[in-house]
């Protein structure tokens, strides 16, 4: 039989996904693109490796023909040799047509795995740059930036920044930057009508990254206050004041019926690359009150689609939600400008289309 135009045209686009954090909002944007790209057009197998915090239900998620899950893993130094290989070992077999690297422990490992003889498009998203970590000093920070160049130079990835804050960052890296904002399905904050609920909420891993001391600050300093933490981590124990409940791991569905009932958002992150909470937060017409940095700050403008404040300081987190908790005219005002801008900018299906025009063109 002769191979036709049309059934080179028909030929599946063939898609490897890594992914060593699978977990919170990566693992949201991992498992919406994968699923909701076209399966008559693509084939997608994802290496993953799993975390505490991954989710139970991560198979049940990702339960499509065209999809298929690998577990390689790659969390400790003493995997990463073990985790290079089975990498390496997966390309050459399944000969993908394109690698997209997700996190950066990935986008190391990734690169170090690929083959010298495969010539492929490589993308490297890092939803959120390890050396923008503040919980580390200025010496390991230097040493994530120096091996992002080094690994850069080594194989080359076109990075692809989850907003425009990380694409600045991106380009100390190289010049070759797509930009295509962190998204999430709108169809599920449709409606705004849920009655509030008088408690202030976050959501996410319980670590150094979502700063849950300063998060306990703010809660002692308010204790007429109710705050929730959706969520579980290693530095849960931190969470001491008496009004935090900690929900410990919860489903997906459960996680935002609790964020569209409260009062107030907040993010008191120190790094990010677009946070997928605040996305949903924004979404569901919450008001939100966040820390005043990359990711955080391309979503909300302060004052008008939410409240910013220094990513350290207590004092101002409490004054911002003192703002909202005296009005509520105030809150439906912001919590609606926050809906209308993620409805208009940030939807599954926009941010699908860029990536199954980005996998085609390769």
């Amino acid at each position: 039989m002769l191979y036709t135009d049309a059934m080179a045209e028909a030929k599946k686009v063939k898609v490897l996904y890594i992914v060593e954090s699978f977990s919170t909002g990566v693992y949201a944007i991992v498992r919406d693109i994968a699923c909701a790209l076209d399966p008559d057009s693509f084939e997608v197998h994802i290496l993953h490796s799993l975390r505490d915090d991954s989710p139970s239900g991560y198979e049940e998620d990702l339960n499509r023909e065209h999809i298929q899950l690998t577990y390689i893993p790659m969390g400790s130094v003493k995997e990463y040799p073990k985790a290079v290989k089975a990498i390496r070992e997966y390309i050459i077999e399944f000969s993908p047509d394109v690698i997209h690297l997700h996190s950066s422990k990935a986008g190391v490992l990734g690169r170090l795995a690929v083959p010298k003889k495969v010539h492929v498009p490589i993308f490297y998203s890092p939803h959120g740059f390890s050396f923008l970590r503040e919980d580390v000093g200025a010496g390991k920070r230097l040493i994530f930036l120096t091996l992002e160049r080094v690994i850069q130079v080594y194989r080359k990835a076109r990075i692809i920044a989850v907003s425009e804050g990380e694409a600045v960052h991106a380009r100390r890296i190289t010049q070759d930057v797509l930009t295509i904002n962190n998204f999430i399905d709108t169809s599920q904050f449709e409606s705004r009508e849920t009655e509030e609920e008088e408690y202030i909420v976050t959501c996410g891993r319980i670590s150094p990254q979502k700063q849950p001391t300063l998060f306990n600050e703010i809660a002692l300093q308010m204790p007429d206050q109710q705050f929730l933490w959706i969520g579980d981590g290693p530095l849960r124990d931190t969470l001491t004041a008496e009004n935090i409940t900690v929900t410990g791991l919860v489903p997906r569905t459960e996680a935002i019926e609790k964020v569209k009932k409260a009062m107030i958002y907040i993010q008191t992150s120190l790094w990010e690359g677009m946070p997928v909470s605040i996305l949903e937060a924004m979404a569901a017409g919450r008001a939100v009150v966040a820390s005043d940095i990359v990711g955080n700050r391309d979503l909300i403008t302060d004052g008008v689609t939410g409240n910013l404040c220094e990513a350290h300081h207590a004092d101002a987190f409490v004054e911002r939600i003192k703002e909202f908790i005296s009005s509520e005219k105030l809150r439906k005002e912001r919590g609606n400008a926050a809906a209308d801008h993620v409805m208009k900018n940030h939807s599954l299906k926009s941010a699908v289309a860029s990536y199954e025009r980005l996998y085609r063109l390769k």
